[in-house]
């Protein structure tokens, strides 16, 4: 009974494993054949993904390097096509990143000077040069339009929302069909350039200076690296009444690129208080100018010799707890860190020479100037403050105390700001050893022309390269300016 059952099981394992066998059998036939139907089929697909990659990934790199070669290897590549329709519009290669702006006309055989108030300067931007119907000659040829076209409606046909072909394509159009693919540009794409800088001169031109000031806003963030063309535009704006009070509203947002606004906002107006204005509508607000946004403006108001108005600049954005040390010169006593400004200390970096401000050791005072020289030659020293004295007599104090070695020693010298030469006072030389503070003084006076600011220096008085060889220390507080007519201190507001 039980030898009979397992007859019987053992004729179903058999029936069952039958089929799997069969299959074995047929599989291991198909791999002796498997490598002539492996190369059959696996030729042409290497073939295919070698055409790929040639046609792809080679093509990509000579999109840029060599289109034409690009395009007979791929007649239809976007990038190849967009690139000869550009270059074939623009034969300047300087021209294939950016539109060009116009710089503002400058009459270099006249100072600059400050415009009347309510006169509105006409010098400023030519924003008409990064209009389209001013490229080049072969621009207006037919067959060249008519290929460069070509080329971008190929372009299309594989990249329908190139952004780069529908500027091409407003450059190749005009009337409302130049603004429409400008406007499709600028919207698909921020960093075509060529489309958002046509669009900011298009909605200038037509008084829309909320946009304009929008699209200078966008080509500035998307091209930090490449700032000129925008900011041309800006410095215009920033004169007219409409434009200026949309532009204030767009610096109150700290944009991150508005420290270079400041630095070439100066070279880009046509009247010196241009600048100004817009840092007074900062000055309130939660991010207020930086010292590295005042700088540039007070330095090309001092390079144009307009030193009130670089004076008035600088009293505008100081605090109101550093009013008190303001005069005839600025922080003598050395308690307030130095921003670095004209009208403040300013202190360069020499070779041989530490240069701080540093806490008094003797307790009569919490900082001073102090200096320390290593062995060695010091070629220079940039101790300098700015200041504006009206004509007339003046005495220069102050106190010291040192141990220098030295054949020629330090000197405090006040010379006139536009002309170095001659000095017009001088302090007498600090040089040996003095333990204990001592005061010194010297008289000047600021002529009647010709000297509209002065500067006073701490100058190295070492000629020859064996006169400059200095070791030691010194200390320096309590300097301060005093008129003779008076002998006693100026008021804040002078």
């Amino acid at each position: 009974m039980v030898e009979g059952s397992s007859h019987s099981t053992l004729g179903l394992l058999r029936q069952r494993v039958h089929p799997w066998s069969w299959r074995a059998s047929s599989v291991s036939q198909d791999a002796s054949l498997s490598p002539r139907w492996r190369l059959l089929i696996l030729a042409p697909l290497a073939l295919f993904l070698v055409w790929e990659v040639i046609t792809r990934s080679l093509v990509a790199y000579l999109a840029d390097a060599s289109p034409e070669m690009a395009i007979r290897l791929r007649s239809n590549n976007p990038n190849a096509l967009l690139n000869l329709a550009y270059d074939r519009l623009n034969r300047d290669p300087t021209l294939k990143n950016i539109a060009p702006v116009a710089t503002p006309p400058r009459d270099d055989s006249t100072p600059l000077t400050i415009a009347p108030k309510g006169v509105q300067s006409t010098k400023g931007i030519d924003l008409t040069a990064t209009r389209p119907d001013n490229l080049s000659s072969a621009v207006t040829d037919p067959q060249t339009m008519a290929q460069a076209r070509s080329w971008v409606e190929t372009a299309l046909l594989e990249d329908p929302l190139n952004a780069r072909a529908l500027s091409i394509l407003g450059q190749l159009s005009r009337g409302t069909s130049e603004t429409s693919f400008m406007q499709a540009a600028a919207r698909r794409s921020h960093l075509e350039s060529m489309a958002v800088l046509w669009m900011m001169r298009k909605n200038y031109e037509e008084g829309d200076y909320r946009s304009a000031v929008q699209y200078a806003d966008i080509l500035l963030r998307t091209r930090p690296q490449a700032p000129q063309a925008a900011m041309v535009a800006l410095g215009r704006l920033a004169e007219i009444p409409g434009a200026n009070a949309e532009l204030k509203r767009l610096l109150k947002s700290n944009p991150q690129w508005r420290s270079t606004f400041f630095s070439l906002l100066p070279a880009n107006v046509s009247d010196a208080r241009t600048p100004l204005d817009l840092l007074l509508a900062l000055k309130d607000t939660p991010a207020p100018p930086t010292s590295s946004e005042l700088s540039p403006y007070l330095k090309f108001l001092i390079e144009h010799e307009l030193y009130d108005l670089a004076y008035y600049t600088w009293l505008q954005f100081l605090p109101p707890e550093e009013m008190s040390t303001t005069g005839y010169l600025f922080n003598g006593s050395f308690e307030i860190t130095p921003s670095g400004l004209p009208f403040d200390w300013t202190f360069d970096k020499e070779s041989g020479v530490t240069i701080e401000i540093a806490d008094r050791t003797d307790g009569k005072g919490a900082h001073a100037l102090f200096m320390e020289f290593g062995v060695g030659r010091v070629e220079g020293l940039s101790v300098a403050q700015t200041v504006v004295l009206p004509p007339g007599d003046y005495q220069f104090k102050g106190a010291y105390k040192a141990d220098i070695v030295s054949q020629r020693g330090l000197q405090w010298r006040v010379v006139c700001a536009n002309k170095p030469k001659p000095v017009i006072g001088e302090s007498p030389t600090v040089i040996g050893a003095e333990s204990d503070w001592r005061e010194f003084e010297f008289s000047f006076t600021v002529p009647d022309a010709d000297c509209p600011a002065q500067s006073v220096q701490l100058a190295f008085t070492g000629r020859s390269a064996s006169e400059q060889f200095v070791s030691g220390s010194v200390w320096f507080d309590d300097l301060h300016i005093l008129r003779q007519s008076s002998l006693a201190e100026p008021s804040a507001s002078r």
